[in-house]
């Protein structure tokens, strides 16, 4: 008889959700990509792929920023839907590695490992900025498509990373208005990955990075 008592049924809410995120993280370009032979166990083309998307959020928000007195056109759609579905396969991502990949793992009987925290830390603070200028971008959108009314008329790309940054952390605007359903649904979202990427997923891992060592005796 096992010391620790009999085993203990498997619990069902974890496994039906661990299924349906299984299922969600295959709606990704970055899986799609992978299906190459070549790329499907290469660290350094997530790191590309994570860099690259990054700085492609980056331009996006300044030069949809630096057009703010324009309407809203085919390319900035495109741009917010691509970003809207970059924010999707972050989210999807991030809440596989932080609660389902190494259940998965284990229930395959293989070991869970991954290449370094510190790796992983920095790979989640580039998401972490994209999400912000992705976020930045749909919010141009809105506003130049006449869905949000911003307090200041001519807001500049800093404005705009400022007013998505404190979305991201304070879950509350301090310059949006929505004017649209589609707004307060971006601003719900916004709260809510932030919520996860802020309290969750980097407060896991930032805790996992090694201590240096202290010239301190006392310490």
């Amino acid at each position: 008889m096992s010391l620790s008592g009999p085993s203990l049924p498997r619990s069902w809410i974890v496994s039906f959700w661990s299924r349906i995120f299984l299922v969600l993280a295959q709606i990704s370009l970055f899986e799609i990509v992978r299906l190459v032979p070549r790329l499907r166990r290469s660290f350094i083309f997530v790191e590309v792929y994570v860099f690259s998307n990054a700085l492609a959020s980056l331009v996006a928000l300044y030069v949809s920023s630096a057009r703010m007195a324009l309407d809203s056109n085919f390319v900035l759609e495109f741009v917010s839907i691509y970003g809207s579905f970059r924010i999707f396969e972050i989210f999807i991502y991030q809440v596989n590695v932080l609660l389902f990949d190494e259940y998965r793992a284990k229930l395959s009987g293989r070991d869970y490992l991954i290449r370094g925290y510190r790796r992983i830390v920095l790979l989640l603070l580039h998401n972490y900025f994209e999400v912000i200028c992705w976020f930045g971008v749909i919010y141009v959108y809105l506003y130049r498509d006449g869905r949000l009314q911003l307090l200041n008329p001519s807001p500049t790309f800093v404005e705009m990373f400022r007013e998505s940054m404190l979305l991201m952390l304070s879950f509350g605007a301090d310059r949006y208005q929505p004017q649209h359903d589609l707004a307060v649904i971006a601003f719900s979202a916004q709260a809510f990955v932030g919520l996860l990427m802020t309290l969750l997923v980097l407060a896991r891992f930032l805790s996992l990075l090694p201590t240096p060592k202290s010239m301190d005796e006392f310490e």
